[in-house]
């Protein structure tokens, strides 16, 4: 099943009269619904202090991991925007794991885990994550550029890249 940014959004948008204000915090980052966990990626880029999380914006449970993104000035006061990442391509079908967010001269790059399983989900055997790369140079819309790291042979759990610079050389 391939859930689409666009999707995600509607959903959220959908979902966003149900939210119960009484235990929304007023300060700090939540998700607008749905699940929320693992920071990605906190930087600062072209004003502001961006962060992305793992999120499901279809339950509160587990399930086909999406980014979420919201920005702030104050990491304080936060400003939802659109889903970063769904799984909607052949390298992350099965959901769009932790990784870095890091910024490139004037472009942010989003650094992240592809999830996906070749047959039967429920066999370790079939499981692939591979890292994947999607850039922005808004801050907001961002563009796929697909899988940059493939699954080292032997391997089926390989995911969550840190990603820095160092000098001249990106690590």
């Amino acid at each position: 099943m391939t859930l689409h940014i666009a999707d995600a959004e509607q959903v959220l948008t959908e979902k966003s009269d149900q939210l119960n204000t009484r235990w929304y915090p007023y300060y700090h980052l939540a998700a607008r619904a749905g699940w929320m966990n693992d920071p990605n990626g906190l930087v600062w880029f072209d004003g502001w202090f961006h962060a992305f999380y793992q999120h499901h914006p279809y339950s509160t449970e587990w399930g086909p991991m999406h980014w979420g993104h919201a920005r702030s000035r104050d990491l304080m006061r936060w400003e939802h925007l659109p889903v970063a990442l769904a799984p909607e391509g052949p390298e992350d079908k099965d959901g769009c794991f932790s990784g870095s967010a890091v910024v490139n001269e004037n472009e942010l790059a989003l650094i992240y885990t592809g999830h996906k399983f070749h047959g039967d989900p429920s066999s370790e055997d079939n499981l692939y994550q591979v890292q994947c790369l999607a850039t922005s140079r808004d801050g907001v819309n961002f563009t796929r550029k697909g899988q940059v790291l493939d699954t080292p042979s032997g391997l089926h759990h390989f995911r969550d890249p840190k990603v820095w610079k160092e000098g001249d050389m990106w690590y």
